[in-house]
């Protein structure tokens, strides 16, 4: 009687550049349950040096292609297709689990910022076409619940978490109009942002001032998310206001060089500084502002219900700018906030800039800053208004995603001297094209 032959040796009499192909068609996981089969199946995945399978697996999941994208997975130049690859699914696997641990989910938003982050620049020529790795994570987090499990409750001011939900901005928030719950959810989101913002504690010297932790003046991502949940919010409640001047928000908008004009950037302007700017800016009446900050101090806390009130409004206001880079000796001397040191990066040196803006009743003013790329490759903004020659107001600003992003600049605004009772308040900075809709000023010259 012939000797049968084992299922699983009979694929081996398969040439193996078949096996590889036929691999590449399988789901990830399946390949990794494969390669644990034996020793050859194991030297056939995992021993070729360059990775083949699990680079072809990769790229045709789809994601977006590392070697086109400079990445902190890459060492000595290479990608690890396996390992990106398994921390991924092992993300997606999570996002989808019954009961998964709070430990556990924090791994996954981990890994969804970072793909967020790592995702491929706009290129010229194809501004419209989508990024796979964007694509994936937001259909995972649309097709769960993973970001509104109970476990993160208690997780509210953890920074990654803040972080995801600031490059989401709300998006996977949205309700229909019998959706009790998510009108309820929504509005102590919006409770909860406000008494962020407003809280007048949350501004000082040791943060700049601005959406920052004292801790190495790293971004204060629980800070960034309430200011754009404020802003953004204010801005629903007033569709006829502007109608066809709003920020782009979600992950598309994080992409660097996905504002307009910024693919191709000047010499000099790596941050895509030169060019027409939109700007909301948000703040309280000052009887309102004080009365939040300081009515309820004999019970050491803010009354969060103050926001409830009928007689209680927010104001907003649209402000236009158009901003040139200059050198930084051109920089004026009645420029009085404190300059960002030297960068230390070679391709993204400190950058200045002057320009003006228009605000209400087209009144203008003259806006000088600086950008600077801050460590974890964060770009970092700031600037100060000045009219009638006397800086009034400064700003500190985070870009949000990439370079150049079109979801643009986060922060805060206050009073240049930042004296005890300064108004503070938040603001969204968002590039433009040069034909956007003019409402401050009947006409700005390009």
């Amino acid at each position: 009687m012939a000797a049968t032959i084992p299922p699983l040796s009979r694929v081996f009499q398969i040439p193996s550049e078949i096996i590889e192909h036929a691999l590449t068609l399988c789901h990830p996981r399946d390949v990794a349950s494969f390669s644990q089969t034996c020793q050859k199946a194991h030297r056939l995945v995992d021993g070729n040096p360059d990775q083949y399978i699990w680079r072809q697996l990769f790229l045709q999941f789809p994601f977006d292609d590392p070697r086109q994208i400079s990445s902190p997975s890459q060492q000595d130049g290479q990608f690890n297709w396996r390992k990106e690859l398994h921390r991924r699914m092992q993300a997606q696997s999570i996002a989808f689990r019954t009961g998964p641990t709070l430990e556990d989910i924090l791994m996954a938003i981990e890994t969804f910022i970072f793909v967020v982050r790592s995702a491929a620049p706009v290129t010229w020529g194809y501004e419209r076409v989508s990024s796979p790795d964007l694509l994936w994570v937001v259909e995972v987090l649309q097709s769960t619940n993973m970001l509104r499990s109970p476990l993160l409750f208690s997780k509210e001011n953890n920074q990654s978490f803040a972080r995801l939900r600031a490059y989401l901005a709300l998006t996977l928030d949205e309700y229909d109009d019998d959706d009790v719950e998510g009108k309820e959810r929504l509005k102590l989101i919006r409770t909860r942002s406000r008494c962020q913002v407003y809280d007048l504690r949350n501004y000082h010297q040791d943060n700049d001032w601005g959406p920052f932790n004292v801790t190495a003046g790293e971004v204060d991502w629980t800070h960034i998310e309430s200011i754009i949940n404020v802003v953004s919010m204010n801005l629903s409640d007033r569709p006829s206001h502007w109608p066809d001047t709003r920020p782009r928000y979600g992950l598309e908008a994080t992409r660097a060089y996905s504002a307009p004009g910024t693919t191709v950037l000047a010499t000099g302007d790596w941050a895509g500084i030169e060019g027409h700017w939109r700007r909301y800016v948000c703040f309280l009446d000052y009887r309102d502002l004080f009365a939040f900050n300081y009515g309820n101090r004999g019970r050491g806390q803010q009354d969060t219900t103050y926001f409830d009130s009928p007689n209680f409004e927010e104001v907003v206001r649209l402000v236009e700018l158009k901003l040139t880079v200059i050198d930084a000796q051109d920089i004026p001397p009645n420029y009085v906030l404190d300059r960002f040191p030297d960068s230390p990066y070679k391709h993204h040196p400190t950058l200045y800039f002057t320009g003006s803006s228009w605000g209400i009743q087209g009144n203008e003013a003259t806006v000088i800053g600086s950008v600077t790329m801050s460590e974890g490759g964060v770009v970092r903004w700031r600037f100060a208004s000045i009219a009638n020659s006397i800086v009034q107001w400064s700003s500190e600003g985070v870009q949000i995603g990439g370079i150049a992003s079109a979801f643009g600049v986060i922060g805060t605004w206050t009073g240049i001297h930042h004296d005890r009772g300064d108004p503070v308040g938040p603001f969204w900075l968002y590039k433009v094209e040069d034909d956007h809709p003019i409402y401050m000023r009947p006409l700005i010259h390009n």
